[in-house]
Order: structure tokens, then sequence, then C-alpha cells
């Protein structure tokens, strides 16, 4: 043991410092006397790891860097970089300013930590906690790279049933936040971005959002090719993110696209006022465009939705009220159902290669505003249809489906749905030519039980030959294994 490392042990650090620097001016070449001084500046480090001492402290951090200690010595290095980290804990607790941060992570900046290690992951999560009081952070983290945390720490986090982002996720999405939301972000950063979005990607499928972001990342350079290339896989995974939808329309190029991106993004389902942008942006378009009556609609809405959020309307927007355009509007519309109809184009458009199946609707829940359909004995669901009009009950759809699996079972998403002229499988919609039939307490069209008061109703009775359209509804809807519904039932002759 070195003389200045017995001075270092019995506390006497400062006559320890003082002794190496001494030694240091008669060698400056000889590792071991760089090491020596490298252990006594951790000491010191350790003792000015507050914000009230931060100049002592990034003196002898600088000390430390100026020294050269060869990277060999990597326990000095790594002990000079625990000091740090305790020191980015104390500046984050004493909510310090950002200068001192900023000062901090320039030097720092170029350090090389081991990966995969405890230090790594110390360093990163103390430079992430600093994001709400600086923005150097980036910087920091775009050198420590995402990819060289642990791998336990891409793991979803499940806290008392309730799911949390793991510390590799929020580095991830907090790096890819900060640089898609600015202006003319840098083509650099953005690269390194993109790699670390395939990397995460490609090594954690548990991460949904990483097409998003690539789509984010691709746009905010103008990329827009690989943009829509990255946001249709990401919708074909999450078709119901009104986000998405909205990405998808800053990113397209004409006017119709972007109309039609924003109709979907307002019809997705979420929670009251995250729509407020899209509709504002979509209110002003329609004003631009002239269609009053779909703006009037959306002013209403947006209005209202921001009352209720306690959020306050400007004297601009108020006075729209008073504008003749306002005032000249004499019928409501339901921007819904427009916004609906208007949007199924740019929907065809993203899930064009997908197989569309052939089913019927065989019920409306108008007061859910669902339609209920099926296409198969084991696929069948509902989908939002907005008061559409010209949807009955008994009309054939081709429908796009989505087959999402959960600890609830198997359910199948309504991507995109048209009404087609092409029937569904015979297994469960029927077309049957027989007489009225008594079969126990029951009366049957072939093989169709039907309600034989409503027969009644029509005149028909037991023996006559009718024509019965019905549809098999789903099993689990019902403790009996079949059940039909009849959509229409009449005499022969009236064919």
């Amino acid at each position: 043991m070195s003389v200045i490392d017995e001075l270092r042990r019995e506390g006497e650090v400062f006559q320890a410092y003082e002794m190496a620097k001494e030694r240091l001016k008669s060698k400056p070449n000889q590792d071991l006397v760089k090491r020596d001084l490298g252990r006594v500046l951790t000491d010191l480090l350790q003792k000015n790891c507050y914000l009230v001492k931060a100049d002592q402290f990034f003196e002898y951090l600088c000390e430390f860097y100026a020294l050269e200690v060869p990277k060999r010595d990597s326990v000095v290095h790594e002990n000079i970089m625990w000091q740090v980290g305790k020191f980015i804990k104390e500046l984050t607790r004493s909510e310090a300013p950002s200068e001192v941060f900023d000062k901090l992570y320039h030097i720092i900046e170029d350090v090389e930590l081991p990966s995969g290690t405890s230090l790594f992951t110390f360093i990163a999560s103390s430079v992430l906690e600093t994001k709400d009081f600086n923005e150097s952070y980036v910087r920091v983290l775009l050198k420590l790279r995402v990819q060289h945390l642990p791998a336990n720490h891409f793991e979803a986090i499940n806290e008392d049933g309730e799911k949390k982002p793991s510390l590799g996720e929020l580095m991830l999405l907090t790096i890819a936040k900060y640089l898609t939301h600015q202006e003319n972000p840098s083509k650099s950063d953005i690269q390194i971005l993109l790699e670390e979005l395939d990397f995460v990607g490609e090594h954690y499928k548990n991460i949904p959002y990483i097409e998003y972001y690539k789509a984010k990342a691709y746009n905010s350079v103008g990329d827009k090719v690989l943009a829509e290339k990255a946001i249709f896989a990401y919708l074909k995974k999450r078709s119901k993110e009104y986000l998405a939808w909205e990405l998808l329309s800053d990113i397209s190029e004409t006017k119709e696209r972007k109309i039609q991106a924003l109709c979907k993004t307002v019809t997705c389902h979420t929670r009251p006022g995250q729509l407020v942008r899209s509709q504002t942006k979509l209110f002003y378009i329609f004003l631009k465009e002239k269609e009053f009556d779909i703006a009037k609609s959306l002013y209403r809405v947006i209005t209202d939705t921001r009352r209720e959020l306690g959020k306050a309307l400007s004297d601009d927007w108020r006075s729209m009220r008073d504008e003749p355009w306002f005032k000249g509007v004499k019928r409501d519309v339901d921007f819904e159902n427009y916004c609906y109809n208007r949007s199924k184009e740019i929907v065809a458009y993203v899930f064009a290669d997908w197989k569309a199946q052939n089913g019927i609707i065989y019920g409306l829940n108008l007061a859910k505003d669902l339609a209920e359909f099926v296409v198969a004995d084991d696929v069948h669901g509902a989908f939002k249809y907005f008061g559409d009009k010209s949807l009955k009950v008994g009309d054939f759809v081709s429908i796009k489906l989505q087959r999402v699996a959960n600890h609830q079972g198997v359910k199948y998403k309504a991507l995109y749905v048209e009404k087609s002229e092409k029937r569904p499988k015979r297994t469960i919609y029927k077309v049957v030519e027989d007489e009225i039939r008594t079969e126990g307490e029951r009366h049957y069209v072939g093989s169709v039980p039907i309600n034989y008061s409503y027969a009644e109703s029509k005149g028909l009775k037991e023996g006559d030959l009718v024509r019965v359209k019905a549809v098999k509804l789903p099993s689990s809807r019902f403790k009996e294994e079949v059940k039909w519904k009849v959509l229409s039932l009449y005499g022969k002759e009236a064919n």
C-alpha cells in the first residue's frame, strides 16, 4: 500500500491530495502516480457532492479528466462516475439551476461507461430524472445509448396489477418525444434515435410504439415515404389509436388525405378532451373550405368540451358565434357520422392488403351505437357505426378484421366495413323455402325455428309454403347451442 493510500485510509484526504500532486510534478507520466491521485480525487468528489459545493466538485472532476488516467484502470474511472451519479441525484433533489446540469453534462458527455452494468443503469436513470430541470440531458442519453441497458430493464413492470413502463422504455420514449417535438432536429440525432428504435423493436417485442416513433422521426426530417410506411405498420397493430391517425394526417401531403385522416382521428374512442386538438385542426380546415355546417357542429363540440374541462375560451373563439357564416347555417349535422363516412377511403387505403371476409349485420344497438356482425360461428363482434342510416339488420358486409387475444379471450376488431352483395357462409345465413311445421312446442321452416305468432300476424298458418331468411346468432350470447334470428318471413306467393 502506498503512503498516499495510507493517508486516505486515515482520513487525511487533503494531505494525500497535496502529496499526490507533488509526486505528479516530478513524475508526470507515471501511471501509478496518476492512479493514486485519481483515487484521492474520488474521495474529494464524495466530500463535495452537494449543490453548495458544486464549484469544488467541478474543479476536482475536471482535474481528474485532465490527468488522463489509463482506461485499463477501469475501477478508478468507474468510482469517479459513481460519485458523479450521486452528485446528479443530489442536484435533482435540490432542484439545481439548469446551468449546473449543463456544466456537469458537458464535462461527462464523452465518458464511456461499461454497458449492461449497474453503474450504467445508475447513471442513465439519474440523468433521466433530471429532464424537468434542463435540456442537455438528452445529449448524455444519446451518447449512452438505450440499447446498452441490461436486458431486465426492458421488462414490463407490474405494480399491484398496474402496468408501468420499464427504465428502457422510459428512456427511449423520453428521447423520442424530445427529438421529434423539435422544429428542426439534427439529422444525426434522428439517425441515432432510429437505430435505438430498430434495436429495441427487434429485441423487445413488449414495447408497442416503436413504429409510431419511427414514423415521427422520419417525418421530422422530411422523409414522408418511410414515415408513411412506419405509421401504416403501426396502425395495422393498433388501429384504434387516435394519435397514430393524427400523425398520418401530419405526414400526408394532399389536402384530402389530411382531412380523411383527421376525420378518422376524431371518431376514435378515447378520454374526453384528448380529441380537442384534432377537432380544432379539422374545424379550421372546414372553415377555410367553407363547409360551414360541419364547422359549426365541430365548434359546438369543441366549446362544450373545453367548458367541461374548465379551459378558457378566447374572445376570438367566442366571437365566431356572431359571424355571418355561423348564423347562416340552419341545419344540424352529426359531425361524427360525416367524419366516419369521409374517413372510409383512407381506412381502406391503410388496410388495402388485408383480406376481407363476408359477414352479415344481425343487430343494431341504438343505445350504444353499435352494429353487431357475424362472419362465422367463432368470428363475430360489433363496431361503432355512428348512426349510419344506410345500415340495417340483414345487410351483407365485407369486413376486414383484426384478431385480438388477451386474458379475457379472443375478440375481433372491425378495421374496415362496407356493404356488399356477397352473401356470408351458409353455416350462418340461410334462405329456406318450406312448409311451416310443428315439432314439439315449436314451429319450424326447414331447420329454422320461427315465431309462429309473427307468422299468424302475416296471415300464415301451419302447412303454408313460406320463404325464410335467417341468421345464426353467436352461441356465446345465449345458453342454447343454436339460435336463429329470422330476418324475413313471407308466403311463397309473395316472392
